[in-house]
């Protein structure tokens, strides 16, 4: 049985637009235009009762304008705001400032003084991370405001995902699912409002079940019969913390690959069987390759039972492997080193891995780019899309805990497979969502409560992100704070 996803925001279908960042025709990204001033064309105070709008408070509590100062989020907030479609964070109050991030649609915001400037109808209003918004559109919001997505209590995605079902895969038929205005309209048989596009996951809210059937219903309350569209069953998979599972010097983490990996008593595929090892399941092992034959084997340490060593195909198997010393990172400071040879991903601080994990980064001709980045942009929420003309076309709503490191390649969710652990992307590093949210948790810049997104700035530089092949050094890539790449402006996306 379905459970609803609860807190999510009711306008998620397409009402936040993230930062327009880079977009190569090899990497993920979000659609283009996404700091376009347009989203902010309609009075937000016109959606008072949709579903999730933050209480209003009533206006006789709008509070005075005190001096602007220096508040940021060590001060208290004299107030919240929203703005039904997000607005747009700039670093001083005009727009012709740079644009620091965005909030979220209709989610209150802090704000900590008001005061007037250029280019906006309303006041402008201080919020953290030393940004200005235009009060224009915005309606006073009952806070306190919440980091986004918001995940109720053993929430593991903000959405249901679903996608329209392939009929036929010799064909490629895909069903075609109408949309209905609402769930009256369905049960009513009304003419649907559309048909929903193939090639592209949709998020929902909540379902319903009626007479017509199971029901998806999204943050605009459209309806979709369910009984043609595949719903997505997002894996369960999360890496291993080393302070409560911690490895044997001699020894490294490694994870089964293999449907299953099998341990047998000699590195002979010959050999009795003396256990299993699940799919993704964690274990030690001895990373020096034994060959026989056409096969390398990996030494398990009691494998087999209490001192009794078992042997496993390489092949089915995936490890952390150290890498060379970052003489960039300060020794208490959290960095993220990602290895492509055994597709795994490991968050240090100084020296010292603290958490490592299996990734999926980029297949075929969509490789992931090596070198030394920073994470410039962060993204609670965001879409993502092919480029125009592509061969294998695909639109994915909803992709949470998004971290940009290099033009359109980023760390990001990604809830349509469960092949952690081998190439799978467009060019990024796909984390399984338990893993995506515990990485986004820890870097920098810091996304606040109530926004979206925000990019790195001075005073507030990304996090480091080494992306290596085996212990090879890699160059050193990294921009100026501030400085776009070209073509990171404007771009189609891709996951």
């Amino acid at each position: 049985m379905l459970r609803s996803p609860r807190g999510a925001p009711a306008s998620r279908v397409c009402g936040f637009c993230p930062l327009v960042v880079a977009a190569a025709l090899a990497g993920c990204s979000a659609p283009p235009g996404e700091l376009l001033e347009a989203p902010e064309s309609v009075p937000a105070t016109s959606d008072e009762g949709l579903p999730g709008e933050p209480t209003a408070e009533p206006a006789a509590t709008k509070e005075a304008r005190p001096t602007a100062t220096d508040k940021d989020a060590s001060a208290t907030p004299i107030g919240h705001r929203s703005v039904k479609s997000g607005a747009i964070v700039y670093a001083a109050p005009h727009r012709r400032a740079e644009r620091r991030g965005r909030t979220e649609a209709r989610r209150p915001f802090a704000i900590y003084s008001v005061e007037p400037g250029d280019g906006c109808e309303g006041d402008w209003a201080r919020v953290e991370k030393g940004g200005f918004v235009c009060l224009e559109y915005g309606a006073v919001s009952k806070g306190p405001a919440q980091i986004q997505p918001e995940l109720a209590d053993g929430q593991m995605l903000p959405f249901i995902y679903a996608r329209p079902k392939i009929l036929d895969r010799k064909t490629g038929a895909i069903a075609k699912v109408p949309r209905y205005q609402d769930r009256y309209a369905l049960v009513r048989g009304d003419p649907p409002l559309d048909f929903l596009e193939a090639d592209r996951q949709y998020t929902f809210v909540r379902t319903k079940t009626r007479r017509a059937g199971l029901m998806l219903i999204d943050a605009e309350e459209r309806a979709t019969p369910a009984r043609d569209m595949k719903i997505a069953a997002p894996s369960v998979f999360a890496g291993r913390e080393l302070a409560s599972e911690p490895v044997a010097d001699d020894l490294r983490p490694a994870w089964a690959v293999g449907r299953p990996a099998v341990l047998r008593e000699r590195p002979d595929p010959g050999a009795r069987q003396v256990g299993v090892v699940e799919y993704h399941a964690t274990l030690e092992i001895d990373p020096s390759p034994i060959g026989v034959g056409e096969d390398s084997w990996y030494a398990v340490p009691d494998g087999g039972g209490p001192g009794a060593q078992a042997y496993v195909v390489a092949a089915d198997m995936n490890y952390w492997i150290p890498g060379p010393a970052l003489a960039e990172a300060r020794a208490d400071e959290v960095w993220i080193d990602v290895e492509l040879g055994q597709q795994t991903l490991a968050v240090m601080r100084g020296p010292s891995p603290e958490f490592i994990t299996l990734i999926s980064s980029g297949a075929g001709g969509t490789g992931t780019p090596l070198g030394l980045f920073r994470i410039y942009e962060k993204l609670a929420i965001s879409p993502m899309r092919s480029g125009p003309n592509a061969e294998d076309p695909y639109y994915v709503d909803g992709v949470p805990w998004v971290q940009y490191f290099h033009r359109r390649y980023a760390l990001h969710a990604s809830y349509w497979h469960d092949d952690f652990g081998k190439r799978r992307s467009h060019g990024c590093i796909n984390l399984s969502p338990k893993d995506a949210a515990r990485v986004y948790t820890l870097t920098a810049p810091e996304v606040p409560a109530g926004w979206n997104s925000l990019r790195e700035h001075t005073g507030d530089p990304g996090t480091l992100v080494r992306v290596r092949r085996g212990a090879e050094a890699v160059a050193d890539r990294r921009l100026p704070l501030g400085v776009i790449e070209e073509g990171q402006e404007e771009s189609e996306s891709q996951e």
